[in-house]
């Protein structure tokens, strides 16, 4: 028996010893591969040389789209995930019936690049008449979910502001009328007045708007499932507000805002009551979720203006700039973070701050510290995109963009004139109105698309799902029209 043998038992140990050994080889030579796999190194097939790569994410509305790399088929339809080698690539998006849409970048070794926002556009759009109104376009407004489409409509002998209100989600469902009771408005609505978007609660019921008259201003809260719930704010508490704003996005509460006295003060609309002023001597405010407020006041020196947060009714001093005629302050959360913007139309720069209120309340600080600036001159607008990922600010044909996610400063002017304040479509697009058109562009410049006609100031609605568009276009004799056009083409189209 073997084991009985000295000499055969030596031998079969010795080769014990040799699996082990070439076993550990086997897994450390394993190991390695892959940890270098997971870096991103690979072996070109052809070459044979070793080439480190990155990983690429590509995805499109609508999906299906085909990939192209520098001209050349991938061989994969969106969405889809790519193990590249470090390179300069332009990437190309096709689909049949629809524009392409592109885009140049680097993709550096062991990283990670997400393209997963395209918006392809249908080569051929075709605008359908929902309606055609008589009279001028008043009040067009669509809430927070995309679900509502709110016309204004002609006055009648019942009542002087009606509306039209469109289920987006469903154009076959009956459109529903909304009249305004008798008596809400200060003086019946009539030619020359108009009414003013303010903003909407989040329970998507409830809007509160301006209407602007021969002798002066109001603040209406109007309920849409009871309408005779509505509220007028002036009535109400018996004030001449400059600046009306809903609490926490709800209609209980409402902030009120006296331009002449600097007053900033919150009215109970339950109770009717209103509340001593929280914050004084304020030329401009912007309001966050129930306790935070960003304001504007004198600052320190003649010719300088200064931002403060209010928290809960303690007051932070943010920063001084110069003084001008319009105050660009805003607020958002990202990821987790808070992010302040502010400065005016005078100021050459608009500095950013990440989480301000935890360095403002550190005893041994007392500061804060912008990370960035947004460096453009005579800004007059400034907004977070639908995502909070992108902070914009526009000065005419000029805009200066801040990517929070990948720590990216874009400054560009568009070679489109605008007739329309941009805003944002969504979480990555720009939306106005040029030469008279829809017209889109990504957050840095490219990807630009005149999309159909329009005379909604803001260039159009879209719906929840992004696959209707709805605007508005005058019509001969005084009279305008209610669009809708469909945002697919081809095989995306609805079965008959």
């Amino acid at each position: 028996m073997d084991f009985l043998d000295p000499r055969k038992r030596r031998t079969n140990k010795i080769r014990l010893i040799i699996g082990y050994v070439l076993l550990s080889i086997a897994i450390g030579l394993g190991t390695v591969i892959l940890v270098y796999n997971a870096y991103g190194y690979g072996i070109n097939a052809k070459t044979g040389d070793v080439i480190q790569n990155g990983l690429l994410f590509v995805d499109s509305k609508p999906g299906g789209a085909n990939i192209y790399l520098n001209g050349r088929s991938q061989n994969a339809n969106t969405s889809a995930r790519l193990i590249l080698p470090a390179a300069d690539y332009k990437l190309t998006l096709k689909k049949d019936g629809y524009r392409n849409w592109q885009r140049v970048f680097t993709l550096t070794e062991h990283s990670i690049a997400r393209y997963v926002y395209p918006f392809l556009f249908p080569n051929k759009l075709v605008p359908k008449t929902l309606k055609t109104y008589p009279g001028s376009q008043g009040l067009v407004s669509e809430n927070p979910s995309r679900q509502l489409l709110l016309v204004q409509t002609a006055a009648t002998s019942l009542a002087t502001v009606n509306f039209d209100q469109y289920d987006t989600t469903d154009l076959k469902q009956p459109v529903k009328p909304l009249s305004l009771p008798e008596g809400l408005l200060t003086s019946p609505f009539k030619t020359g007045d108009s009414l003013v978007e303010v903003e909407w609660a989040a329970d998507n019921n409830h809007l509160l708007f301006q209407h602007v008259y021969q002798d002066g201003s109001e603040f209406i809260i109007i309920d849409r499932q009871t309408p005779v719930n509505s509220v007028n704010i002036n009535k109400l508490f018996g004030v001449s507000p400059s600046q009306v704003a809903l609490r926490n996005k709800k209609i209980d509460q409402v902030y009120i805002f006296n331009q002449a006295t600097g007053d900033l003060q919150v009215g109970d609309v339950g109770k009717a009551t209103l509340a001593p002023p929280i914050i004084k001597e304020a030329v401009a405010f912007k309001p966050y979720g129930a306790d935070l407020v960003t304001y504007v006041t004198k600052g320190s020196t003649a010719g300088q203006a200064a931002a403060h947060i209010w928290d809960n009714g303690k007051t932070y001093s943010l920063n001084e700039f110069n003084a001008g005629s319009k105050y660009l302050i805003d607020a958002a959360q990202f990821q987790g973070h808070w992010y302040y913007v502010a400065g005016s139309d005078t100021s050459d720069r608009l500095n950013i701050y990440k989480d301000p209120l935890d360095s403002l309340k550190d005893s041994s600080l007392r500061k804060a510290v912008p990370i960035i600036a947004l460096h453009i001159a005579g800004a007059t607008n400034l907004s977070f995109s639908s995502n909070t990922r992108f902070i914009g600010a526009e000065a005419g044909q000029r805009f200066a963009v801040y990517d929070i996610e990948d720590q990216t400063s874009y400054n560009y002017a568009s070679s489109t004139p605008f007739t329309g304040v941009a805003h944002w479509m969504d979480g990555h697009r720009w939306l106005s109105v040029a030469g008279g058109n829809v017209f889109v562009m990504d957050y840095d410049n490219i990807n630009q698309q005149s999309l159909v006609p329009t005379s909604l100031p803001s260039g159009g609605f879209f719906s929840r799902d992004y696959n209707q568009l709805f605007t508005t276009v005058p019509v001969a004799g005084g009279s305008f029209s209610l669009q809708v056009t469909d945002m697919r083409a081809g095989s995306d189209l609805p079965k008959q």
